[in-house]
């Protein structure tokens, strides 16, 4: 993958779902989701479960460099209209929001739509702001990072620290809820942007690509169960029914003879594992719009 592409990718996206979701007190293992102050939550879950999905979302990362690879032209069309968040006024949808449009960045940076980008980032930066984490952004390297290729290394490891010390906030201050909903919004407009070209322009990497998302979300629906109130409780219901179309989704795995590599002036094993999809295109038809459905619920409510 070009250097450029992984960077801007890991920051707009994967960066942000870099939440270990520690897990706290509670003696059911749920929580009550106030919508009088839904910042705050205490919830027990499994760090460890958090982290694996966190470790698999390599795949939204390759989606937008995928995208632009297969030589699919550029489309507004696929993305969030930065001014819709401005009418967001709980914690709920500007979590969901700020990682919406986060995903979205990514597939800008990809193509270098640097005038679109600012638009994005502002609305970022508010978002971020509301939700009291905006301490942990630096909005200047980001920009830097988007229009520029210069000290791309030193920037990428900046944002990085910046994404920890937030990371720890979040956890001290019981606001796991906040960490799941940034990941689901990051996961979910990655889905979508896939989707979305899939559907335009079918290719047998987009449909294995999709599928492989069926892994993800079965992973993140225990988690978001945990959550109690309406919202959490229609987000999951939305992505039950998401999951009821992947159930047709079929996965067998290959395995293959590690390699090893240099990457970086480090020595690495590389494991050429391979997943093997099965499903119709009629099936996935029906993710396709599925997706679009929930995606574009979640953007209007």
């Amino acid at each position: 993958m070009h250097k450029k592409w992984y960077i801007s990718l890991m920051l707009a996206a994967t960066a942000l779902m870099q939440f270990n979701c520690a897990g706290c007190g509670g003696d059911d293992g749920h929580i009550e989701y106030h919508e009088e102050d839904n910042l705050v939550s205490d919830v027990n879950f499994d760090s460890q479960a958090m982290n694996e999905i966190i470790s698999s979302f390599s795949s939204p990362v390759e989606m937008a460099a995928m995208i632009q690879s297969s030589e699919v032209p550029f489309s507004p069309k696929y993305l969030v209209n930065p001014d819709v968040v401005k009418d967001y006024t709980s914690s709920f949808k500007k979590a969901l929001g700020l990682g919406f449009l986060s995903a979205d960045l990514g597939y800008l940076n990809v193509y270098s739509k640097t005038s679109l980008v600012i638009d994005y980032l502002v609305q970022i930066r508010s978002l971020s702001e509301d939700l009291k984490v905006g301490q942990f952004f630096d909005f200047q390297l980001l920009k830097r990072l988007a229009t520029s290729d210069d000290n791309i290394d030193s920037l990428l490891i900046m944002s990085v620290q910046s994404y920890q010390k937030m990371d720890e906030h979040l956890r001290n201050n019981q606001r796991s809820n906040l960490s799941a909903l940034l990941v689901t919004g990051v996961w979910l407009e990655s889905l979508y942007l896939i989707t979305q070209v899939a559907k335009d322009q079918y290719s047998d990497d987009f449909k294995d690509r999709i599928g492989e998302q069926k892994t993800i979300l079965n992973q993140l629906l225990p988690i978001l169960k945990l959550f109690h109130g309406k919202d959490f409780e229609s987000l999951v219901q939305s992505l039950e029914e998401l999951k009821d179309v992947f159930d047709f989704v079929k996965i067998s795995y290959e395995v293959g003879e590690p390699e090893t590599k240099t990457i970086d002036g480090s020595l690495v094993v590389v494991q050429n594992d391979r997943s093997i999809i099965t499903m119709s295109k009629e099936e996935l038809q029906e993710i396709i719009s599925t997706t679009e459905k929930i995606r574009n619920k979640l953007i209007t409510l």
